[in-house]
This record gives C-alpha cells, structure tokens and sequence, in this order.
C-alpha cells in the first residue's frame, strides 16, 4: 500500500471523529478545543522535528521530502493527536479509555516506522505514548475552564492565543505552499531551514501575542491602532532588511498583514459561535 493511502486514512478518521463528536455534543467548543491543543503542539514539534531532529514524517504525497515532512507533521498534530482529545471530552471518555487511545497511538506510532512511513532518529515510541497521557490530562482542564462561564483573564487570553495561532498557522503554511513562495532568513544564520522554521515560529509567536491582546483586552481603540501600526512596522523591517525572501517577484512581506485581516474575523465567528465571550470584551 502506498505510504500516502495511510495518511489519507488519518485525515479521514480526523475529519469523521472530529465531525461526529462535533454532532454529538452539539457545541462549538469542541472546535476551538481542537485548535487549542493544537496550538499547545506546535511549539513542540518545532524544537522536537525541526531544531532537534528526532523524527521524520514521510507520507510520500509532496515531491520535495521537506515538504512531505512538514505534511506529515500537520496531519498528526493539527489533525488527528488533537481530535483524539477532542472525542475524549466529548464523550466524557474515562482516564481508561485515554490510556487505551494513548497505547493505540504508540502502536501506530511504532508501526508506521515499521513500514517506513516515519522514522525515528533518537525519539522512541514511548515517548509518544506520555506526551499524549499529558497533553490528555492538559485537555481535560482547558475542556472544564471552556465549561465555565467566568474565567480568569489569563486563561481567556491564551485560549485566544492558541486558537488565533493555529489557524494563523495553518493559513500561511498554506498560502506559502510549504516555503515554496517566500522564506525567512538571516546571512550566517547557520542551518538555513532550522532559521527559517525557528524565525517563522518567533514570527507566530509575536504576531499571535499582539493580536490576543487586541481583541482580548479592553483596550481604548487608538491602542489597537497601535497594535496595528507596530504590526505593520515589524513587516516593513523583514522587507527592508531582506529577513523576508520571496521566490516570486510579485511576492512582499506586507502582504502577511493579509493573514491576521482574514485570521481575526474567523476567530471572532468561531468564539461566537461557541458562546465565548472572550473577544472585544469592552463590547
């Protein structure tokens, strides 16, 4: 069987769990849950895959092997590890069952480096097996802090942090085709990828605490202004000092602004939807 039918698989069983515990539940923050624990990933899968190398994705869908690494690095951990979360709260599954889905996922863990599929340099399927134990046990309180209707300011911001970031991630990885239309770097940066990801993840990082405090905090709207401006020189600064390199000529930093003009309203949709109250809260 080719290797990319067994990540299609994954989508699919992401997209049917996801859809099913979405219908079950019938409430939205099952959703914002997701792009959560998805957001609490990615940090980690930055260092862990990209600056430490412990592991390689190849799920042979994409030609160039750094992109097919990075797809395989989405699939698992913007997909299927959070929506196994996900079906855990949402059907109030017992520590049992998330033990049990754990020890699943170490299986496919092991098995996939089995078949070739994913490669194991000095991380051990083990491994995998606590990471999730605890990114369950992570879920479970941001699943009962969403619960509640008065929260404290702070998990409200980083709830809004990590589900602005996620999508935020998802839209530019997207938009940028992996790294195939612009690239951040820096000359004598050293490993030129390992830059790139680490400098994108500041990038993230940065523009996502921004962002948060924008539309989280009650601020006067000359602040958010503010904001915007600061933004917007931080874009001009990766422009004019050649941190940000296009492969297209019609291709300009300024255009990232793009992303959080698209990003915010879909989050603002999102948290309405699933009866936060967490955005422009002077509102």
């Amino acid at each position: 069987m080719p290797s990319a039918y067994w990540y299609y698989g994954l989508v699919l069983i992401a997209l049917v769990l996801l859809a099913v515990s979405l219908i079950y539940r019938k409430d939205w923050k099952l959703l914002v849950l997701q792009l959560t624990i998805a957001g609490i990933i990615h940090p980690f899968e930055i260092v862990v895959l990209i600056l430490m190398d412990a592991y390689r994705y190849s799920p042979g869908i994409l030609a160039d092997p750094r992109l097919d690494n990075y797809l395989g690095s989405y699939v698992s951990n913007s997909l299927i590890v959070p929506v196994s979360a996900v079906a855990i709260n949402a059907f109030s599954l017992s520590w049992k069952y998330a033990v049990g889905i754990a020890v699943i996922f170490t299986g496919i863990d092991w098995y996939f480096t089995t078949l070739g599929i994913y490669q194991h340099f000095w991380w051990k399927s083990a491994y995998t097996g606590i990471g999730l134990i605890i990114l369950y046990k992570i879920s479970r309180m941001i699943w009962s802090g969403l619960q509640e209707k008065r929260r404290c300011p702070v998990f409200k911001l980083t709830v809004i942090y990590l589900t602005y970031a996620s999508i935020h991630n998802i839209i530019l990885f997207l938009a940028n085709k992996g790294g195939q239309l612009f690239r951040f770097q820096v000359p004598l940066a050293g490993d030129p990828e390992k830059f790139h990801q680490g400098f994108f993840y500041l990038y993230l990082l940065m523009t996502s605490m921004i962002i948060t405090l924008l539309i989280g905090l009650k601020l006067p709207w000359h602040y958010r202004l503010l904001g915007v401006v600061f933004l917007t020189f931080v874009y001009w600064i990766m422009g004019e000092y050649h941190i940000f390199v296009p492969h297209a000529d019609d291709i300009s930093a300024w255009q990232l602004i793009l992303v959080p003009i698209i990003v915010v309203p879909v989050v603002m949709c999102l948290f309405r939807m699933a009866k936060l109250d967490y955005i422009f809260p002077d509102r």
